[in-house]
C-alpha cells in the first residue's frame, strides 16, 4: 500500500470515516453469512470494497441533504444515518424495519436522515437527486441533492438529460459514480464507448477519485460540496473501486478479470496505515472498534429477530 499521500485530515473525522467503513464492511460480512439460512428473503447486492465512496461523500452530507441511491444501498444508507437495526429489520422483513417491511433490501426510506427513496431501476437515482436540486434552489431551502449511480447507469438516457438539465439550471446536485468497472457479469468496456468522466466534463466540473482510498474520497468530495453550497453549480464526482461480491448475493467475486488484492485494495487497511503512521490513532483503538461494531451488528439482528412480521391490515385496498 502506498501510505506517502498527505492529508489535513483530523483524528475525529479520520475515526469517523473508519468506524462508518467498519460498520458497513461487518454489516456486509454478517448478512453473506445469515443469507443462505433464508432469513432474508430479499435480494442483497454488498459493497465489500466499496465503503470508501460511501464514508468520503457522506463525512460532508448533514440530514438535510437529499441522497438518492440505486439498488446497491447499505453502505451510502448507513454512512447517511440510517440506524443500523432499521436496516436489519428490513432485510428480516419486519414492521420495524425502515420501510416498515415493504421495500427491502433495494429500497430503503429514511426521511429524517435525508435518505426520501431508492430506485432498483438503473439511473433511476439520477434524476431524482437532480430533481431534488431543483426543489432546493426553488424554495430556497439550503440543501443539496446527491444522485448516486454505478457506471452501467451512465448509459441510460437519463444520465445526459439530468446532466444537462441541472448544468442549465446550476442547480445544487452533486453526482456521484461508483464505478467498480462492472454491469452484473459485463465489463465496462463491453457495454460503454464512452469515457464517463469525459462525457461528464461537457457539462460541469469534474473530479476522478480513488475509490479504494476513503481519504481521496474525503478531499474531492468535500471540495465539490463546498462549490455546489457555495452557489457555484454541480459537480461530478467520479470514483473508481473494485467490487469484492458477486453483483447480488453473499458469495465473493469470482470473475477472471477482476482482479482483487484484499491487502493493496482494501480501504479499510489503508486509512488503518494512515492513521497510524500519521500518529492519529493506535492500533488497539482499531481492534476496539471491531468489537464494538460486532455487538452493534448482534444488537441490530436480536432487534430484527424479535420484531413482528407485517400484517394484511397494513396493506391499503
Amino acid at each position: 500500500m502506498n501510505m506517502e499521500r498527505t492529508s489535513t485530515i483530523k483524528r475525529d473525522d479520520g475515526l469517523w470515516l473508519l468506524e462508518r467503513m467498519r460498520l458497513v464492511r461487518q454489516t456486509s460480512q454478517r448478512i453473506a453469512k445469515l443469507y443462505p439460512t433464508n432469513v432474508m428473503e430479499t435480494p442483497v447486492h454488498l459493497c465489500i470494497g466499496q465503503e470508501a465512496v460511501a464514508a468520503g461523500v457522506c463525512r460532508h452530507l448533514g440530514a438535510v441533504d437529499k441522497l438518492f441511491l440505486g439498488h446497491r444501498t447499505h453502505g451510502p444508507a448507513l454512512c447517511k444515518g440510517l440506524p443500523l437495526e432499521k436496516l436489519m429489520a428490513e432485510l428480516y422483513g419486519r414492521t420495524t424495519g425502515c420501510s416498515h417491511a415493504f421495500g427491502g433490501s433495494m429500497h430503503l426510506i429514511d426521511v429524517e436522515h435525508g435518505l426520501p427513496g431508492s430506485s432498483a431501476i438503473v439511473g433511476g437515482s439520477i434524476a431524482l437527486g437532480t430533481g431534488a436540486a431543483l426543489a432546493a434552489q426553488m424554495t430556497g431551502q439550503p440543501f443539496v441533492g446527491v444522485s448516486w449511480f454505478g457506471d452501467a447507469a451512465t448509459n441510460a438516457g437519463v444520465f445526459y438529460e439530468s446532466m444537462n438539465f441541472a448544468a442549465l439550471r446550476r442547480l445544487p446536485v452533486l453526482f456521484v459514480c461508483e464505478d467498480n468497472g462492472w454491469s452484473n457479469v459485463m465489463p465496462k468496456s463491453a457495454h460503454s464507448a464512452h469515457d464517463i468522466t469525459s462525457v461528464a466534463a461537457q457539462f460541469m466540473p469534474t473530479s476522478c477519485a480513488d475509490g479504494t482510498d476513503v481519504l481521496s474520497v474525503y478531499d474531492l468530495a468535500g471540495a465539490a460540496l463546498r462549490s455546489i453550497r457555495a452557489g457555484e453549480g454541480p459537480r461530478f464526482l467520479h470514483c473508481k473501486t473494485k467490487r469484492w461480491m458477486k453483483h447480488q448475493g453473499p458469495d465473493a467475486c469470482d470473475l477472471p478479470d477482476n482482479g482483487i488484492d484484499r491487502e493493496r485494495d482494501c480501504p479499510i487497511r489503508k486509512l488503518e496505515a494512515f492513521l497510524a503512521k500519521a500518529g492519529l490513532a493506535q492500533a488497539n483503538e482499531f481492534s476496539a472498534l471491531e468489537a464494538r461494531i460486532e455487538k452493534q451488528i448482534d444488537a441490530a439482528i436480536r432487534f430484527a429477530e424479535t420484531s413482528p412480521f407485517p400484517s394484511t391490515d397494513l396493506l391499503e385496498v
